[in-house]
């Protein structure tokens, strides 16, 4: 059975995004600049999270209203160039989350069934000795899912700074798993915690600068006991990503957490799942003799 395009865009862009806004949080930057956006008619402004990563040959800028609603564009790194987001790809893409709305699918710019440019990003400025970037933009986003739609309009973001690598992981956390027998290492570790009405803690062990990725999504409620994965509408769910163009999700398999401490929010575990593509059936691959001991934020 074939699974829906529109499953392998909310689920990848999901994971990759709990990591980046877990990663964004250090440091005192995420209170510098100006990030502000018409989101149809209401105005909109980011203010827990506006920061940017430049790694990897991409770049990722990301806002985060008081509401928790997120906006996140991610394109091939030029420099100072203007970007269109086209439907048809996942490379450049322009992406909306209504957290206040209380559904997790994520509207995009690459979801629309019409070919077409569906929005620009245009950085003016990138200061390479202070690391900071403006630019403006708009885009119109889609979601397949029950065909909903918003457009952003009069974006802008100025002085924003942007990263060019991942925290270290914290001595403190750990996190160990094996893809087809194989070790997984990983150069940043996160666990963040969406509160409400989302309610959902992600941990995401990242190798590299955007992939390949392990990510767990757990509620953020949940206590001793062991739960099975249940694909993309359940509240547990896994996922591997061995690069930004292949998604897997757990399909099978179960997670054992041992302990969660909801007040110094370290939560640990024990999983295993086996994955294929969210646009295939093949290949499945298994990931096994998993771990995470991590406080999440």
């Amino acid at each position: 059975m074939r699974k829906s395009n529109l499953a392998f865009i909310a689920i990848f862009m999901s994971f990759v995004f709990l990591s980046c806004q877990k990663e964004l949080s250090f440091g005192s930057s995420s209170f510098l600049g100006n990030f502000t956006a018409t989101i149809d008619s209401t105005q909109w402004e980011a203010t827990t999270i506006k920061e940017i990563t430049r790694q990897g040959g991409t770049i990722v800028i990301t806002g985060k209203s008081t509401n928790g609603n997120l906006i996140v564009l991610r394109v091939v790194d030029s420099g100072v160039h203007t970007y269109s987001f086209y439907n048809v790809t996942t490379t450049n893409v322009a992406t909306y989350t209504d957290a206040v709305s209380g559904n997790s699918n994520i509207f995009s710019s690459n979801q629309w069934a019409l070919a077409g440019n569906y929005g620009t990003l245009q950085i003016s400025s990138i200061d390479t000795v202070n690391k900071i970037m403006s630019g403006t933009f708009s885009f119109r986003a889609f979601r397949q899912f029950d065909s909903a739609q918003h457009n952003i309009t009069n974006g802008i973001f100025t002085n924003i700074s942007y990263s060019t690598s991942n925290p270290p992981p914290s001595a403190t956390d750990t996190f160990r798993v094996k893809v087809d027998g194989t070790p997984f290492t990983y150069s940043s570790l996160s666990g963040i915690s969406t509160g409400a009405p989302l309610n959902q803690i992600g941990i995401t062990a990242l190798q590299g600068s955007v992939a390949p990725v392990v990510g767990l999504t757990l509620a953020s409620d949940i206590t001793n006991g062991a739960y099975t994965f249940e694909g993309l509408l359940g509240t547990v769910k896994g996922m591997y990503n061995p690069s930004t163009t292949l998604s897997l999700v757990a399909d099978s398999g179960n997670v054992q957490i041992l302990e969660h401490n909801t007040v110094t929010k370290r939560i640990r575990g024990n999983f295993d799942f086996k994955a294929t593509p969210l646009t295939s059936d093949s290949p499945k691959v298994a990931l096994t003799e998993g771990y995470f001991s991590i406080i999440y934020n």
